[in-house]
């Protein structure tokens, strides 16, 4: 049983490597940062392609997704735990 496709572990690598290394760059690479920039990036990434190749917002198969959940919705859920996580210091 397959739980994630290509274009999600690829979506998922390119977001969170951008965001661990911006966040490395400006000297914090704190858990939150990293998933308050690499969540919205993997979201919009996600978004992108089901705009121009799968056309489906929903379906797992037609863009990137992990555990038969799309990427964008996980994006939008790292994006709130990043605030989460930024916060309860």
């Amino acid at each position: 049983m397959i739980i994630f496709n290509l274009v999600g572990i690829v979506i998922f690598a390119l977001a969170f490597g951008i965001a661990m290394g911006l966040a490395k760059a400006i000297g914090l690479s704190s858990e939150g940062l990293t998933m308050l920039i690499g969540g919205p990036l993997a979201a919009c990434l996600d978004l992108a392609y089901r705009k121009f190749v799968g056309k489906n917002w929903l379906r797992p198969g037609a863009g990137g997704s992990l555990f038969f959940i799309p990427v964008w919705i996980l994006g939008i859920v790292w994006s709130v735990l990043g605030v989460y996580y930024q916060t309860r210091k």
